[in-house]
């Protein structure tokens, strides 16, 4: 019961920073700042602290509302608004810390192993990938002013940083094998510049 509470403090936390960043979603429908993505290209994100290869037929643009550079919203040209990919970099909060940090230690006294829950080392980075549609129910499967259901998340710390980076992908009308196909391969491909 407690691993399962703290799965779901995790995902929430997670979620309410990409609904943050999304507090006016469906105000801001336009493409400006949209580039076509090709099959294979190394794209990097505003920031310059991520690059990674998305599908073909994908976009890229900054994260509505605000476009800051440190988010990057990743999405098929044949989706709709739920369909997204979403990469971000933050700084970490270096009083409270975050409940996710706790995902990053490997050892199940603080963070008991879950068949949703898979440790990761990315380009360098320890990681910590939650497949949230693998623990029923969803709890965060709607979210208010967010559009469609949150499938994978994945957190870590960016390498030669105390920096965070978050990637959380949800499906909407696509169906969601297609995206977390997508998601799988801007994970896997997931590079940091040094």
């Amino acid at each position: 019961m407690m691993r399962k509470l703290l799965l779901f403090v995790g995902v929430l936390a997670l979620s309410f920073g990409a609904v943050v960043v999304f507090a006016n979603w469906r105000a801001t429908t336009g493409s400006e700042g949209t580039a076509a993505l090709k099959a294979g290209e190394r794209t990097t994100t505003a920031d310059g602290r991520m690059s990674y290869t998305a599908p073909a037929e994908w976009t890229a643009r900054p994260c509505p509302p605000r476009g800051e550079p440190d988010c990057t919203q990743v999405s098929p040209k044949a989706g709709g608004e739920g369909d997204i990919v979403m990469l971000m970099t933050m700084e970490p909060n270096p009083v409270e810390g975050s409940v996710m940090d706790l995902f990053l230690v490997d050892d199940p006294a603080v963070a008991p192993t879950d068949p949703a829950v898979q440790r990761l080392t990315l380009d360098g980075a320890k990681a910590v990938r939650i497949d949230s549609y693998k623990f029923p129910p969803e709890p965060m499967a709607n979210m208010e002013g967010f559009p469609g259901v949150a499938d994978v998340m994945v957190y870590g710390v960016i390498p030669d940083s105390t920096d965070e980076f978050a990637i959380m992908c949800r499906h909407g009308v696509l169906p969601a094998a297609q995206m977390r196909a997508g998601c799988d391969l801007i994970v896997e491909s997931l590079r940091f510049p040094r």
